[in-house]
């Protein structure tokens, strides 16, 4: 029985998120994708439904491929085959039809992000031709001690985005791009002391995620980065700190530095020249 490919934006959110979540079942952290995940997910990452996939064997829908698009750049944002139709060439072929849709959309490379320890998911997209780029890490910290701490400014969301395209370092991960942080809102907020700038989701949670440090090339190697996240952990104390695998392996020693634990759990950005 051979496999099919049906536009992702034929289907309902509802129809897509539940696919997705479906598609994660048994992986490695747990994954339950709701229409307000979904439609976040969708605004952030400039995920195109139309040229996004539904993955079907027989007429029934077995697996999703989102894919994101800015300019001649696509991203596989995500990817999932339910747990029935693995280890049957679902994937190998789905991913092969996504890169060829890609070539004849123009673009020029393809992007994703795969967990390390995900030794199938690594193996297929390599096979596919996909290469490395760099690791990516998370960290976390449980509810840090707060002290006085240095006053901090909050700022436009917007502007961090664009002072990250400026500033940040060169090939980020989409998600750390200039382009996705202009994406976020509040009641995510931004903040800065002089020439470092962070992005945190909202701190009136228990647990709070990192969404991201820069300090600008002129101000590096001061230390800026470790006293804005210690004037964070102070201005919002009693919380979890969250920094999601996303973050490039040299970047470590900011999280580091502020006392937060490496996560077991890394990533590696690969990259597929079209």
């Amino acid at each position: 029985m051979s496999f099919s490919l049906t536009p992702a934006s034929a289907f309902s959110i509802s129809q897509l998120a539940s696919l997705l979540t479906r598609g994660f079942e048994e992986y490695f952290v747990p994954i339950h994708i709701t229409e307000a995940v979904l439609l976040t997910m969708l605004r952030r990452d400039s995920i195109d439904l139309s040229a996004s996939r539904v993955l079907s064997k027989g007429g029934q829908p077995i697996g999703i491929g989102l894919i994101a698009r800015r300019g001649w750049t696509s991203r596989l944002a995500a990817m999932g085959i339910v747990p029935t139709a693995r280890n049957s060439g679902a994937g190998t072929w789905a991913m092969g039809q996504l890169i060829e849709e890609a070539r004849a959309r123009g673009e020029k490379e393809m992007l994703l992000e795969v967990i390390e320890q995900n030794t199938a998911g690594l193996r297929l997209y390599t096979k596919a031709g996909f290469q490395n780029v760099r690791r990516l890490v998370g960290f976390k910290l449980d509810k840090p001690q707060g002290g006085a701490g240095t006053p901090l400014a909050e700022m436009d969301i917007r502007e961090l985005g664009r002072l990250v395209t400026v500033h940040g370092l060169p090939d980020l991960p989409w998600q750390l791009s200039g382009a996705t942080i202009i994406q976020h809102t509040p009641p995510a907020r931004a903040f800065r002391i002089n020439d470092a700038y962070c992005l945190i989701s909202d701190p009136a949670l228990d647990h709070v995620s990192i969404s991201s440090v820069l300090v600008k090339t002129r101000s590096r190697g001061a230390g800026l980065s470790g006293v804005l996240l210690h004037a964070l952990f102070a201005r919002f104390p009693n919380k979890t700190w969250h920094v999601s695998a996303i973050f490039p392996e040299e970047m470590s020693f900011i999280f580091e530095q502020a006392g937060m634990q490496r996560e077991e759990l890394t990533q590696w950005q690969m990259r597929l020249a079209l």
